[in-house]
């Protein structure tokens, strides 16, 4: 009777091993960069057996958008151009704990839709939902960073650059119009 058991319990860890082996080359080989191997994710119907990890996109991004502005004073002077939303500085605690990226990664998303609506030639970029973001993104820090006086207005201008490769030149995207603030 112990040898039964004994052959039954190795068909067990040999099947469980054997379909735990297949998991992991499926899962594997689905998170290829070629597209061949996504056939498998077809016999998964729910989605959560064969996880897609891939980490980057079929193009990754090469590039940050940077958010910068200035204002027009009561006196009728341009202020300098400043950075609206800095990129943060990289730590070494980030690699566990990175909220702050949540901000960036949607600053990026918004500036690459509003570019994306640029290349529209029938697409005015300034009624976009993507421009209205930013413009009330800047805007706000206007009125934290300029509260008294209030300034006339503000300008915005977005920007495309590697942030590591000096060799290169931002890509200035877009310049906003002069933008009057009012009184809230």
């Amino acid at each position: 009777m112990r040898s039964a058991d004994t052959l039954t319990d190795r068909g067990a860890v040999l099947l469980s091993s054997g379909a735990l082996a297949t998991w992991v080359l499926a899962t594997a080989a689905s998170q290829h960069p070629h597209r061949l191997f996504d056939g498998l994710r077809r016999f998964d119907l729910t989605g959560l057996v064969l996880p897609n990890w891939r980490f980057f996109a079929p193009e990754p991004a090469t590039h940050d958008f940077h958010l910068l502005h200035r204002v027009l004073t009561v006196t009728g002077e341009q202020t300098d151009w400043q950075e609206t939303t800095p990129i943060s500085g990289r730590r070494w605690s980030q690699v566990m704990f990175f909220a702050d990226r949540r901000r960036e990664k949607s600053m990026f998303d918004v500036s690459n839709e509003l570019v994306t609506a640029m290349a529209k030639p029938q697409v005015d970029v300034t009624r976009t939902v993507a421009f209205e973001l930013l413009r009330n993104r800047v805007e706000a820090e206007v009125r934290r960073t300029h509260r008294v006086p209030l300034p006339r207005g503000f300008q915005f201008l977005l920007a495309r650059y590697t942030g590591h490769d000096d060799s290169e030149e931002p890509d200035y995207l877009l310049s906003s119009p002069f933008i009057p603030l009012v009184s809230p």
